[in-house]
């Protein structure tokens, strides 16, 4: 079971399957894909049955059997990406409990160096690098959620190597959102505890090496330029350019449907960019109600508002999961694919049952060293 446990955690924070189906072609990436959900539908019947996340479960049943009604498509596509979403959480339910924070670090760090290897290795005319994840805004998530899990290391040592590798491959993705989201997470770390005002200076120490190697690595021209502009203080400028193309320009050009159909919504895939639109809504939230109306939508908020409030809750004690539940808590606004986005809905199923758990729960603090 161990086994087991190892290649489903890596396939799903690794994101195997597409990657592979990138790299060696479809008919490879498919079979992964089965494998990999074949390996989790196996080990739920093998391990010890735990309540899972109804809320996640009601959530998924709501969108898709909704947006379902409006849907014109090919009928095996769609059942296919629900059975797989049931499948996934049902599944993860009793895995995730025995998953060490610091034996995911582990796996989060790997996840970082494909990044790092990707933009020293393997440049390209775009960029933008994104390792193992092929998208650099997905890239940008393991970087944010494996910078918080570096408070959960109690070796100084290992902590900065984590903090550095982290740090440096979310630069590297050149993604709006990181930068924003690391000032954040720095900024209210430090107000928990003053030590943690290095995590800044590492910050600005990968930001001044990133533009000492520039002439190395093949970097994203437009954003580069951008932010070579707010630290020549012309922030005006740069700031200019990294508005441009912004998610709420974005959100904006979807208002008119969501507003037309918000209470059945307007079927499924209609907001993904699949259908009619050249990009998609990139928000799981106007996703769910603009698909699929109102029922899922509050269904999403009650769950994400709840995440928050234990987040902010514990976030004294374990500074790590409260830092993890505003990025969890956050992206949702900029990813359009919640409901097949399998790296999120590992870490968000985890994380719903870490915060949840007893403290006192000797038996399930057993169960995570398992691993």
């Amino acid at each position: 079971m161990k086994i087991l446990r190892f290649i489903v955690i890596t396939f799903s924070i690794w994101y195997l399957p597409t990657f592979i189906l990138q790299v060696s072609g479809e008919t490879a990436g498919s079979y992964t894909s089965y494998l990999m959900f074949i390996m989790i539908l196996g080990y739920y019947f093998l391990a010890p049955k735990v309540k899972p996340n109804f809320s996640l479960i009601f959530l998924g049943i709501s969108y898709f059997i909704i947006s379902g009604l409006g849907y014109s498509g090919e009928f095996d596509f769609f059942a296919f990406k629900f059975l797989k979403f049931l499948i996934f959480i049902l599944g993860m339910s009793e895995l995730v409990t025995r998953c060490k924070p610091n034996y995911l670090f582990y796996f989060l760090l790997v996840g970082a160096i494909s990044i790092i290897v990707n933009a020293v290795f393997f440049a390209h005319i775009y960029g933008r690098y994104s390792g193992f994840y092929l998208n650099p805004n997905l890239a940008a998530l393991v970087a944010l959620i494996g910078f918080c899990f570096c408070f959960k290391v109690s070796n100084r040592a290992l902590r900065m190597v984590g903090f550095i590798i982290f740090i440096f491959a979310g630069f590297l993705t050149f993604s709006r959102y990181f930068i924003l989201m690391w000032i954040c997470l720095s900024i209210i770390s430090v107000f928990i505890n003053r030590k943690n005002a290095e995590v800044l200076g590492i910050g600005i120490g990968s930001g001044i090496i990133i533009l000492a190697v520039a002439s190395f690595l093949q970097l994203n021209t437009e954003r580069f330029t951008a932010i070579e502009n707010i630290l020549g203080n012309q922030v005006e400028q740069g700031t200019k350019v990294l508005s441009q193309d912004s998610r709420i320009d974005t959100w904006s050009s979807f208002s008119e449907d969501i507003l037309n159909n918000v209470i059945f919504g307007k079927g499924y895939s209609s907001m993904s960019g699949d259908i009619g639109n050249s990009v998609g809504v990139h928000n799981s939230i106007l996703l769910t109600i603009g698909e699929a109306g109102i029922i899922p939508f509050f269904i999403m908020i009650i769950l994400f508002s709840r995440l928050f409030y234990l987040g902010l809750k514990t976030i004294k004690e374990e500074l790590f999961a409260g830092l993890l539940s505003l990025v969890m808590c956050s992206y949702i606004f900029v990813s359009h694919n919640f409901y097949d986005n399998y790296l999120l809905l590992f870490f968000l199923t985890w994380l719903t049952w870490y915060l949840s758990k007893p403290a006192n729960d000797a038996e399930s603090e057993s169960e995570i060293e398992t691993i």
